[in-house]
């Protein structure tokens, strides 16, 4: 396994897919507030905390099987992580919680060019959710990548502050970020301020990768990750969630490219329960910069990338909005190029 990735279009050889089993919902504490339900107190938190039910595992995972296989057809190498418990407790000097799931591998990883990266994630639950991808990364570490690992925080009550909710939650405390705070460009790195990453993560990022130029964005979206908010399609061609993004706001490091803003989601489950809004349709996979897997219940979106030269394979994640990742979160891609 020689991994090299800089961006998210070059064609895609190797990837990484999530699993959705043993997923649970973490009991009520800071960090899952700031993540998933900031605009609601601990005791309406703890009225989801649990396993999600066998419908939702068994076909999420029927949905990532699929993704596998189409990946395995288009000629990709595909791994996968470990089944783990997630229900199993956690606990430190300072706080106990639960793990949450392994569906999202580009949540807690990072890879630029040779090098992967273990973020220090913003949630409690997630601080071994990378054991369950120990053989791929040692596979990867034998094979010459340089494997790297953020400090591990406290996670200190200070960290976060939900006194104003128009404002990120997340407090400069402590090194929190999550990898789809970062949009990679080639040696140019796009880190979004928001609830899943702060200024000191930055800081970090740019001390441990000095050849890389990090781009800090304030003004962009403050919620979560922003992997559905910008998303860059090929070199020149970044797609925007226009309910966010505008000609007003942009990041300007995309000053020359074409820009496609766009609005018309459909939702992609009935079920509203979900953390995730319905712009989750937008966190589409490029296997190459001219064909991605997106979404099938997005049609608008499908005849709106095809007007710019780019064919769509639809297929399912009837699960993305309640367990919080699309085609981009639920895959990590190990070689493109």
């Amino acid at each position: 396994m020689k991994i090299f990735s800089v961006n998210d279009w070059e064609p895609l050889s190797e990837v990484i897919v999530g699993r959705a089993d043993f997923a649970y919902i973490p009991p009520p504490d800071p960090s899952i507030r700031n993540f998933m339900y900031a605009n609601l107190t601990y005791r309406e938190i703890s009225k989801y905390t649990g396993s999600y039910s066998d419908r939702v595992i068994d076909e999420a995972n029927q949905d990532l099987e699929d993704l596998s296989d189409k990946l395995k057809k288009l000629g990709v190498k595909v791994y996968r992580p470990k089944k783990i418990r997630h229900d199993a407790p956690i606990v430190t000097p300072y706080w106990r919680t639960t793990g949450w799931h392994n569906y999202c591998p580009r949540d807690i990883f990072l890879v630029l060019g040779t090098s992967i990266v273990e973020v220090p994630s913003v949630m409690r639950s997630r601080v071994f959710e990378t054991w369950s991808y120990d053989d791929i990364l040692h596979e990867a570490f034998d094979d010459g990548a340089k494997w790297f690992s953020a400090p591990k925080q406290r996670y200190k009550e200070e960290s976060f502050n939900f006194d104003d909710l128009s404002k990120p939650t997340l407090m400069n405390e402590e090194i929190l970020f999550d990898a789809p705070n970062v949009v990679r460009l080639g040696m140019n790195l796009l880190y979004q301020v928001s609830n899943s990453g702060n200024e000191k993560g930055a800081k970090w990022l740019q001390s441990m990768f000095p050849e890389y130029k990090v781009h800090v964005e304030r003004d962009a979206y403050s919620g979560a990750h922003f992997d559905s908010t910008v998303v860059p399609l090929a070199d020149g061609l970044v797609l925007f969630n226009g309910h966010r993004v505008s000609s007003d706001n942009y990041p300007k490091i995309f000053e020359k490219w074409d820009k496609i803003f766009f609005t018309d989601f459909s939702d992609s489950q009935s079920d509203s329960s979900g953390i995730s809004s319905n712009a989750i349709g937008m966190n589409l996979l490029s296997v190459t910069d001219d064909l991605v897997i997106v979404d099938e219940n997005q049609t608008e979106l499908i005849k709106t990338l095809l007007r710019y030269g780019i064919e769509s394979i639809p297929m399912s994640m009837r699960h993305q909005r309640t367990l919080g990742g699309g085609f981009h979160c639920v895959t990590l891609d190990l070689k493109r190029g």
